[in-house]
């Protein structure tokens, strides 16, 4: 009986320690936190592998690359619209060479709260952030119909209307990339 009492105690501790909401829509994964006195999470961080199974809604949104680009539908990215809005990216010194090597082998933009990824001119990787690197920025999202901009972070009703419905939420203790 001690046993399990200790397997729930510490089943329930780590449970509460779980800060960190995941979104997930297929290929889509969004990562919220209570951030400044929030109520509910605000999301801050959006990943899309396209190298992953990605349903249409989810594509379905336009992004504004920095604050003098027109909205641009997700589905119309690729390397010669990008290298207009956001500058090549050049990784850290500190970086291991074979992964400087695999940027090297890819067409990379970043800037503004995007980090963007091409191969051969298809679209690999697509992650708006805006409280990573120790810094602060404010990334674009918007509805397809181009009604609704929002600046990340994102509440939960702001993520669905922009990316769609989740098909699961739960909360975590870590953000794993």
């Amino acid at each position: 009986m001690r046993n399990i009492s200790i397997v729930i105690f510490c089943t329930a501790m780590l449970m509460s320690c779980a800060n960190v909401w995941r979104f997930e829509k297929n290929a889509l994964v969004a990562h919220g936190q209570k951030l400044n006195g929030s109520k509910e999470p605000l999301y801050y961080a959006i990943s899309i592998d396209m190298t992953k199974s990605v349903d249409e809604p989810a594509k379905n949104f336009l992004l504004k690359l920095n604050p003098d680009s027109p909205p641009i539908s997700f589905n119309q990215l690729n390397p010669e619209l990008v290298v207009l809005y956001l500058p090549p990216f050049t990784p850290p010194p500190q970086w291991p060479d074979r992964w400087k090597q695999k940027v090297k082998e890819e067409q990379v933009f970043s800037g503004g709260g995007f980090h963007i990824s091409f191969k051969n001119g298809q679209l690999l990787f697509v992650d708006i952030c805006s409280h990573c690197s120790n810094g602060r920025e404010s990334p674009v999202v918007g509805t397809m119909d181009g009604q609704h901009f929002y600046a990340l972070p994102l509440t939960e009703q702001q993520v669905v209307e922009v990316f769609g419905s989740p098909k699961r939420i739960y909360r975590v203790n870590e953000v794993r990339y």
